[in-house]
């Protein structure tokens, strides 16, 4: 499961791992399972580093806002 959430993460944010507000949808299936919600964050980042915008904070205060 790990090589496919990194797999799609690249796809969506690209390799540098950016933060995208784009979802990354993974679905498992089990027998017997509980359905289950799972809604991984960045998380509240103050100090941009290289390639990412000036206002990082501001977007990663907001996407957790929304969820």
């Amino acid at each position: 499961m790990r090589q496919t959430i990194e797999k799609l993460t690249d796809e969506v944010a690209g390799a540098t791992k950016g933060i995208v507000d784009d979802p990354i949808v993974l679905t498992v299936y089990g027998y017997n399972c509980p359905d289950l919600t799972l809604i991984d964050l960045p998380g509240i980042t103050r100090i941009p580093i290289a390639g990412q915008p000036k206002n990082i904070e501001e977007i990663t205060k907001e996407m957790a806002k929304r969820y």
